[in-house]
């Protein structure tokens, strides 16, 4: 198994326990993170040292990222594994399925790269080098199937069975509107998008009786924040018990464009998404991507139910606007919850870890 980003390593972790559930004698190996390692994967390298966002982000890690290949391309070729399960993480996983098909071993493709988003040219290299692609959103089966390739499954997003899960019921006090403060869970994320999110938080403030509460991510420090909380001048309380408790408890978040956003469509809380990348970054997606929004809640839906403010148009009195219209407008909440309902239910399966798993067995079995 290899995944090379956090969200990688959690649906690894899923799919770890679900294969163990069917058959407790496999042997998992794998490139991940604490979640694989947890759910019984042997890792052969941690993922976090590999784990990028950006093109410039990637030109830091390059050497790491290298010798990581290296490694788990070893690791196949020398132990010949039943099947290999790629995660996401497509400028790694593609390259290393190339290897891996050349040595004649099945190759899953899960989470499928976002071929049709930025890189549709790329499908053609992706079918070429998988057996099975298994998808976690609703529309990419049909897209897959109008490019020509029917080997391709869809269970529903596995997030859902984490929520589902979610035994931590505790939810924020209320007394106030609350407004969840998800700048991302990278440092390179922090730095970019805090600082906007506070600017918005302090007009936000000046209108409203309003709580900011921001989740620490797993992995960044408290005092990596404090330096940008000082500097704001807005009360902002850092909530240590994870995200969910405060994305499901707020009144609206301010969120960075990522996996957080489903998690907000499946609590239906209002949410206004807020990304920022490095210039260069930014002018190379501009070319390559093909899609309308960003924002993965979006993208489902197929409309703007998330404002999305990204790169210089995040300019925080324009968030703050939109902010302070959701926080008074109870009418415009209302039906934005019933956009985010429907979401919820376009993402929802059953067992979606347990049917991924069966899917890979089934590839040991022919061998």
């Amino acid at each position: 198994m290899v995944a090379g980003e956090v969200s990688g390593d959690m649906y690894g972790a899923l799919l770890a326990r679900a294969l163990y559930r069917i058959n407790p004698h496999l042997i998992i190996y794998g490139i991940g993170g604490e979640k694989m390692q947890e759910a019984g994967v042997r890792l052969i390298l941690n993922s976090l040292s590999i784990s990028v966002v950006g093109f410039t982000e990637l030109f830091s890690k390059i050497g790491k990222i290298i010798a990581t290949f290296k490694a788990v391309k070893k690791f196949i070729i020398q132990n010949k594994p039943s099947v290999v399960v790629l995660i996401d993480y497509p400028g790694f996983n593609l390259r290393l399925a190339r290897i891996i098909k050349r040595e004649k071993i099945p190759v899953i493709y899960y989470v499928s790269p976002q071929v049709w988003a930025w890189r549709k040219k790329r499908a053609g290299t992706l079918i070429s080098r998988v057996d099975r692609l298994v998808v976690i959103l609703p529309f990419e089966k049909d897209w897959y199937h109008k490019e020509g390739y029917y080997n391709v499954d869809y269970f529903g997003h596995p997030l859902v069975e984490i929520l589902k899960n979610h035994k931590d019921k505790e939810e924020i006090e209320k007394g106030k509107s609350i407004v969840g403060i998800l700048p991302g869970s990278r440092y390179s994320e922090i730095k970019r998008i805090l600082p906007v999110m506070l600017k918005t938080a302090k007009l936000i403030r000046t209108g409203n009786k309003v709580r900011f509460v921001l989740p620490l991510a797993p992995g960044i420090k408290e005092s990596s924040l404090s330096r940008y909380l000082k500097k704001s001048n807005v009360k902002i309380e850092i909530y240590k018990k994870g995200s969910l408790p405060v994305i499901k408890s707020a009144d609206l978040i301010l969120v960075a464009s990522g996996t957080a956003t489903l998690e907000a469509s499946y609590f239906q809380t209002p949410m206004i998404v807020i990304y920022k990348i490095s210039f260069f970054s930014y002018l190379l997606a501009r070319i390559l991507v093909r899609t309308p929004w960003i924002g993965l809640v979006n993208l489902i839906a197929g409309e703007n139910i998330a404002p999305e403010f990204i790169q210089w148009k995040a300019k925080p009195r324009k968030i703050a606007k939109i902010a302070m219209d959701y926080l008074k407008d109870k009418k415009k909440v209302e039906e934005v919850k019933k956009k985010l309902l429907s979401v919820k239910e376009k993402i929802e399966g059953e067992n979606t870890s347990i049917k991924v798993a069966r899917v890979i067995l089934d590839f040991c079995k022919e061998r």
